[in-house]
Parts: structure tokens; sequence; C-alpha cells
């Protein structure tokens, strides 16, 4: 069954004096972002963003519980909602008309997405079965409002045999993990995701499990592991694509993360052929293709985010309607940019000098109604540490810099505040980086004890989350 979308309930301190908030916490089948503070000053309020996530079908109930320094019992809100089962067969599969998702019936999606990374690495398994259970945090993932995950691997698990290390796995927690192989494991995700109604895009993050971030330019002879030819590479993507072409959960191919060595020419041609051959073995499957490091105008983006040559050599596959854009995106936390803000400088027009770069290097394909967009990853510290402080510099500019991405996603394509979406279209998807707190660009959604939620970054999240 799926998430709803996000309610919002407003606490408003009517008291003389400030008002200390202890907890917040919701029972049941709900969960709970916000963005209140410890301490709420007089007359202030925050907002408390409610979501559904039914484990069974019928009616359910919850409650909103709000502990404060004002009253011995908490304050409490009563929690309703029904659950309605997957459709028979499972989640639907999902295609492409225009710019959007839809699925069989034709109703618009948008994939509210998180990275769990972790399997591209010699671990060869996501990160944090070492710390909890692997479906308790698939569920957390679910419980925090995504529909989809990116789940990013190296071509090292594309066999039968590869198995993650005794280190990987706390046996205690995930007896069900000892002993399978890498791809088994992958198994185990994509067949959970398909029982609790979550989409799965799998991301060909590095070629070999040892290569490291950044060494796969581009996944052929070309790049820095020069056995990995293109050849393997496809073939890989086929082991994939005929192990889950009968799984609607997998949407389909993040083809080669972060090619930034080729020209988007090169990129191009090398993107059509592996296209090609995963569509032959999986032809319901979508393909999402990532920009270059540099236009061919020699201006640059992030790794992965330039995509303005679309505009004149877009990807070309044999079935059409297939191709989703999945440029990247990023904030000062992992490099600043001359089109971004820091704590002690900002660029003319911030931020809404924000809203020309996003739609010149990439949002142009949405807007023109060439192809879904679906950012493969986005995400940064917003000022937080892993244990949730706020000791990180930026946090200020790196949070309207978000804040300004989500409402350009959300249908604002100039920063007028108004909506530009037309025909009851659903704004554009994206995948945050990431849910695991291990990340040195950027954090996690949960603290480093791999289970506390970063209030900061899932307030951030929630009005992409609830639209």
């Amino acid at each position: 069954m799926a998430t709803s979308a996000a309610k919002d309930v407003t606490l408003t301190n009517i008291g003389s004096v400030a008002l200390g908030i202890t907890s917040i916490t919701a029972s049941g089948d709900f969960a709970q972002t916000n963005d209140c503070p410890a301490s709420l000053v007089a007359g202030a309020h925050c907002t408390i963003h409610v979501s559904f996530t039914p484990t069974v079908a019928g009616a359910r109930t919850g409650l909103l519980s709000i502990m404060t320094d004002a009253n011995l019992l908490p304050v409490t809100v009563s929690l309703s909602g029904s659950g309605v089962g997957a459709p028979a067969g499972g989640l639907p599969r999902l295609s492409i008309s225009g710019n959007q998702f839809v699925d069989p019936q034709g109703n618009k999606v948008r994939l509210h997405s998180v990275n769990w990374f972790g399997a591209e690495g010699t671990n060869y398994t996501p990160h944090g079965t070492w710390a909890r259970k692997w479906t308790d945090i698939l569920a957390q993932i679910k419980g925090m409002g995504f529909n989809c995950i990116r789940l990013p691997f190296s071509g090292d698990i594309c066999n039968t045999t590869t198995t993650p290390p005794g280190t990987a796995i706390d046996a205690a927690q995930n007896p069900d993990l000892v002993g399978k192989t890498a791809i088994q494991i992958i198994d185990m995700i994509v067949d959970w995701c398909q029982t609790n109604g979550v989409y799965i895009v799998l991301d060909h993050h590095r070629c070999v499990a040892t290569g490291g971030n950044g060494t796969d330019g581009w996944p052929d002879t070309g790049g820095a592991t020069g056995s990995y030819s293109a050849a393997t590479w496809h073939s890989h993507w086929v082991f994939l694509a005929n192990r889950y072409k009968d799984n609607t959960a997998v949407v389909g191919a993040d083809i080669h993360n972060e090619p930034y060595k080729p020209t988007w020419s090169q990129w191009a041609t090398l993107a059509e052929a592996c296209g090609n051959a995963i569509l032959a073995a999986a032809p319901e499957w979508l393909i999402f293709v990532e920009g270059v490091g540099q236009n061919s105008d020699s201006t640059s983006y992030w790794w992965g985010g330039a995509l303005k040559d679309v505009a004149t050599r877009p990807i070309a596959l044999l079935v059409a309607n297939k191709v989703v854009y999945s440029p990247h995106d990023y904030g000062v936390s992992v490099s600043s940019q001359n089109w971004l803000a820091t704590d002690g400088s900002a660029p003319d027009n911030w931020p809404t000098n924000l809203y020309s770069v996003f739609s010149t290097n990439w949002g142009f394909i949405f807007e023109q109604n060439i192809a879904p967009i679906w950012i493969g990853e986005a995400g940064g510290k917003f000022g937080v540490d892993g244990s949730g402080n706020a000791t990180v510099a930026n946090g200020t500019p790196e949070s309207a810099w978000f804040s300004n991405l989500v409402k350009y996603l959300n249908g604002d394509f100039n920063g007028d505040a108004t909506n530009d979406l037309t025909g009851g279209k659903k704004g554009m998807s994206m995948a945050y980086w990431c849910f695991n707190p291990n990340s040195g660009d950027t954090g996690g959604l949960v603290r480093d004890d791999w289970t506390t939620p970063q209030s900061v970054k899932l307030a951030l999240l929630a009005p992409f989350l609830s639209a």
C-alpha cells in the first residue's frame, strides 16, 4: 500500500512566554515530520506534517501527541485513514506521456524518491544492515513519505556468486541476509518494495566496487577501469533486466552515474546503445539518462547535470517514449559554485537567479514537454551535523537553494510564486541524496545512529513530498 500525501497540523503558542516542545510523535500507521523548534516563542507557530502508510486495508486510527512544558499530559490530535490495497499483481507499471509518468489508467504519478546507497561499494549491499533490520530501514523510508528508491550498485553484483562480507550485516538483526549473495539481497529488497508499494530505479553507480566515486567518468574503456568494456556494461544491465523485467516495482535503469568525461555527443551515442540493449530484454522499462559534466558551449555544471545539448541532440531509442532525463543538482555542501550563495557572499539576484540556472541546464526539458525530469541526486547538510546539531557552515544559504529547487520542481518556473503547471500536470520528480547518514558530502535523512530523523532536512523536503 502507498503512503499518502502529508496533511499539515499547525501548532501555535497562544501564551505570553516561550513554549518548550519536548517531543512530537505519531502512532499507528501514521508518521510525522515537523519544523518545530525546541522552544516556540510567544505568538509563533510551527507545522507538523502527518503522513499515512496503512499496513492493512480498511479503517485505521492513530494519535498525534505533542509533549510540552505547559502540560503534564500531551496535547493530542486524533488521526484516521482508510487503507486501500495495491492493485492485483502489485504496483502499476509506469510509462511516459509527454513530460509525465503515468500508470496504465493514465493517472499522473510523481516519483518522490530517495537514494539508499552501499551496494555500489565493497559491502555489496545497501549500507546500514550492520546497524538495524533492513526491513525497518525500508519501512522508515516509506514512512517518511517516499514512494521510490534509487538503488546504486556496481557491475560486481551482476552475478549469482558475489557475497557481502560478514562485517556488512549484523547477523542478530538480519539473520535472513546471512549467507545470501548480493543479488539475492537485491531480490529481497525488490520484493519488499513490490509488496509495500514502493518503486525502485536501479542505478549503475560504479563499474567495479573498488572504483570509488568519480573514477568511472564513462562506462567503457575510456573510463578509469579500462577492462570494463561497453559490452560488459550492457551484459550487466541485461542480466538485471531479465531478472526484474516482470516486477512492476522496478521502473527502469539509471544507466550510468555521472558520466562527466565524454562530450554529450559521445555520451548520447553510448546511452542509446545501452538503452536499446536493455529494452530488448525489458521492453516496459524506462531508461534514465544523466547529463555530462560540460555542455558543448563550454559551460560546466554538476557532474551528471549538464543537459543543455538535449535541445539539439536528444536521446533517440528504438522504442519511443522511454527516456527520462536525470540531472544531478547540489548545494554548497558538495562544492562552491558561482550561482550559489555562502554565509559570506551571494550572487546577483539571489536566490531568484537559480530559476534560470535550473531551466537552462536541464529544466527546459520538462518545461518544453520533451520528456520527464527525475533528479537522480540532490541534497545537502543544511547546517546540521550527524547528531542533528547546527554546527555546519552555510546552513541558511543552502536551505534557500533547496527550497527554491523544490519550488521549481513543484511548478514555479521563474520564482514569482505562481504555479506554471497546466492541464492537471504534476511537477518534476527527484531522488534525494540520501537516506544514509554516512555520506561525507551531505549526511543523510537520519542521524549517525541510523535511526533518528534529521528534522531540518525532512522539513525542507516536506513541500516536495506533499505535492
